[in-house]
């Protein structure tokens, strides 16, 4: 379905973005996965919940600062994590540790943080139903 290929191709843009990584990444090995994305009701109707998993390869390059459209918590499954937000002192997140991103805060540091070794981990976001999940920079929060 031409359609389908449409929809998974701007998906993988999408996630490629979420993850920091330049699309060319995404096309070279799938560093994003979205594990799950449900349609929420009630007091969050208008809203998604998505859950990713995302795979950054040792000494790949950082991509551009970001925002995302709904906040981001995130939980490390392997190695080490370079992450910060609103361009503040970048921390080191290891495997079982998590992070917080609030709506709209800048993503300004992301990367492994272990020379040589790749970092996994979980992304779980509430977003706007049908709003990308990752913003330019230069978007307000």
């Amino acid at each position: 379905m031409h359609v389908d290929k449409h929809r998974r191709a701007l998906l993988g843009a999408g996630m490629a973005a979420l993850a920091g990584l330049p699309v060319a990444a995404q096309s070279s090995g799938a560093p994003v996965r979205e594990l799950a994305r449900h349609a929420l009701a009630g007091a969050q109707a208008g809203f998604e919940a998505v859950l990713v998993e995302l795979t950054v390869a040792a000494g790949a390059p950082a991509g551009p600062s970001h925002r995302h459209a709904g906040f981001v918590m995130g939980y490390v499954l392997e190695g080490d994590l370079r992450f910060a937000i609103d361009g503040d002192r970048p921390q080191i997140i290891s495997a079982g540790r998590s992070f917080f991103e609030p709506t709209g805060a800048l993503h300004s540091t992301s990367g492994s943080a272990t020379p040589g070794e790749p970092v996994r981990f979980l992304a779980f976001m509430v977003v706007p139903t049908g709003s990308p999940l990752t913003l330019p920079a230069g978007t307000g929060k």
